[in-house]
């Protein structure tokens, strides 16, 4: 094991709950009262295409980039909040960053990559940061983000680790050729089977690393 990169919403930061609670309060007042359930799916995947899809599905009178920006606020203001690391995470991380180089890849945008580092500044322990801006339109499942994270930090992909929380983000890995784990923080293991190992915490996860080293 050369190195390590780690997806963030949902693996690092419990922040799902507040992007589906952002999307469905943004959607319920344009009309559409989802339930949480309907959000699940899209746990992993990219603003820019559930925005797409309810646009085309359910004739929002909204373009794209607006109802981004409209759940993106929502978002940001849960978050200065609320946030929350999972336990264990910023100790983990600190160990890996003095250890080998460690990276980031993540389907968020930019903009929600620094309001997460404003409320968890967390950012100085990464080599590499690669988010959705970087790799667009080729996100997660496409492999390009953790290809695109393990050149930066130097490493063959086929000698890196990979910590994942959602279906799209372990095929991504996967994909890339890394050794992926997931962690059933925002699906049930049994949807996480693609993943060489899945564990119940982003803790666990990360003795397990520590123990390959």
């Amino acid at each position: 094991m050369e190195g390590i990169v780690f997806d963030l919403d949902g693996t690092l930061i419990d922040s799902e709950p507040l992007h589906g609670k952002a999307w469905l309060e943004i959607l319920g007042e344009n009309g559409l009262n989802f339930e949480w359930a309907w959000f699940e799916q899209w746990i992993g995947k990219s603003d820019r295409l559930l925005a797409e899809f309810v646009i085309d599905n359910h004739q929002l009178a909204l373009e794209v980039p607006d109802l981004q920006r409209l759940k993106r606020e929502a978002y940001y203001r849960l978050v200065a909040k609320d946030l929350q690391l999972f336990p264990g995470v910023l100790e983990g991380l600190q160990f890996f960053s003095s250890k080998l180089p460690i990276a980031l890849a993540t389907s968020s945008s930019a903009t929600d990559v620094e309001a997460v580092f404003s409320a968890q500044p967390i950012s100085h322990l990464f080599r590499s940061i690669v988010h959705a801006d970087h790799v667009m339109p080729n996100l997660k499942p496409e492999p390009d983000p953790y290809l695109m994270a393990t050149k930066n930090i130097g490493v063959d992909p086929q000698k890196a680790v990979a910590l994942e929380d959602s279906v799209a983000g372990v095929r991504s890995a996967k994909n890339a050729g890394l050794l992926t784990l997931a962690v059933a923080n925002s699906h049930g293991a049994s949807e996480l089977k693609e993943a060489d190992q899945v564990f119940d915490s982003t803790a666990q996860a990360m003795d397990w690393i520590k123990r390959q080293l």
